[in-house]
């Protein structure tokens, strides 16, 4: 039999093997059910149920805001001309391509974004300013915080209240979760840049992009993609314009953690291990939680439940099971498995030391109250 026999075997049995092992997966996934849930988070304790409920919160306020005709929202405000010629520059810049050779258009696209977003659209408040006189330094102090309002179409999760002393009227500052109305305020803290960041990520990349959230218990939030050109997770932080750089946290701002979460369409993962870098500044993570195997377990449910849902929603548009089932192991397993892989061997992001010391954004007072000034 001619080589060319041989490989097309190969092929077929490779792919007959992927076959087999997606469903295997899929099928255990449905066999988790509802039921099971219920029954595993009733089990737990107070704490780890507290714990839970927020990563659900989280998870579900980020699987919002992904249909078309809101996406172009975001691209009728943007300015893409600027974007793209950027965007031409960095591709045809060999220095930028001799820093690493698996860079791709699809990254040259985030790097422009991280750029555009920080320096020319998006604007970071530390107190709001007054309607009246136009300032907000020493004149702006805190009167305390109030909820949202019963009608809520911009998913305010809190509204801060402040005075103005010189002009002696209330100042408001609610805290936009909805990315629509973040393209029109166009400010605000780390989780207004992160929301409408990933908003528009998504609507240049496409539909078929993985972009998920990044939550820390110590209240900061960035972002990731995963990049088909470097075949990782890639680290993002608008707010610092920065690509790539999982150890800024605890080597650059000196920021002590306990958990950090990965929310994505696809599935959850736990990323402590690649943003605490150091062990001194890992928090005990038994602080928040009575039982690490509970809380992975727990995930892991959760996760069944977003391969089912994704499964499911490919089988609306497409009635080939087989193409299905390999383009769950190629978009979802594949890449889930990697992740887990590369934690077990801790295997190592190439990184740059090029950004400044300490947190680029917030005053110096509250950067340095967080412990993110860079100082030990």
């Amino acid at each position: 039999m001619s080589s060319q026999g041989n490989k097309y075997e190969y092929g077929e049995l490779a792919d007959k093997l992927i076959l087999a092992y997606s469903k295997r997966r899929l099928f255990k996934a449905i066999g988790t059910t509802k039921r099971d849930r219920q029954q595993q988070f009733s089990k737990l304790d107070n704490k780890d149920k507290k714990f839970v409920l927020k990563l659900i919160d989280v998870a579900n306020s980020n699987e919002k805001h992904m249909i078309s005709s809101e996406l172009d929202i975001a691209l009728d405000s943007i300015d893409l001309a600027k974007i793209y010629e950027g965007v031409d520059k960095r591709e045809y810049d060999r220095e930028s391509k001799a820093k690493d050779p698996n860079l791709i258009y699809e990254d040259f696209i985030v790097l422009e974004l991280l750029h555009y977003f920080k320096h020319d659209f998006f604007k970071w408040v530390n107190k709001p300013e007054c309607s009246r006189c136009k300032q907000s330094s020493n004149n702006i102090v805190p009167t305390g915080n109030s909820g949202p309002p019963s009608v809520n179409p911009s998913e305010i999760s809190i509204i801060e209240n402040y005075k103005c002393t010189k002009c002696n009227i209330a100042v408001s500052f609610p805290r936009y979760n909805n990315p629509i109305k973040l393209l029109e305020t166009k400010s605000g803290r780390c989780g207004e840049w992160v929301n409408c960041f990933i908003f528009i990520l998504r609507a240049l990349l496409g539909s078929q992009s993985q972009i998920r959230y990044v939550w820390n218990h110590e209240d900061h939030v960035w972002c990731e993609y995963y990049s088909l050109g470097l075949k990782r997770w890639i680290h993002l932080d608008p707010c610092e314009g920065v690509f790539d750089e999982p150890n800024l946290y605890c080597e650059n701002w000196g920021k002590k953690m306990s958990w950090c979460f990965a929310f994505g369409e696809t599935y959850i993962m736990d990323v402590s291990d690649k943003y605490i870098t150091k062990p001194d500044k890992q928090i005990n993570k038994l602080e928040y939680v009575s039982s690490l195997k509970n809380i992975k377990e727990f995930i892991d449910t959760l996760n069944d439940d977003k391969l089912v849902r994704y499964y499911s929603n490919m089988a609306l548009t497409d009635s080939d099971e087989n193409r299905n089932l390999m383009k769950l192991y190629q978009e979802v397993i594949l890449i889930h498995n990697s992740e887990e892989l590369n934690k077990e061997n801790k295997i190592e992001v190439s990184r740059t030391q090029n950004t400044p010391t300490g947190r680029q954004t917030g005053d110096a007072e509250w950067t340095k109250s967080r412990g993110e000034d860079g100082n030990e």
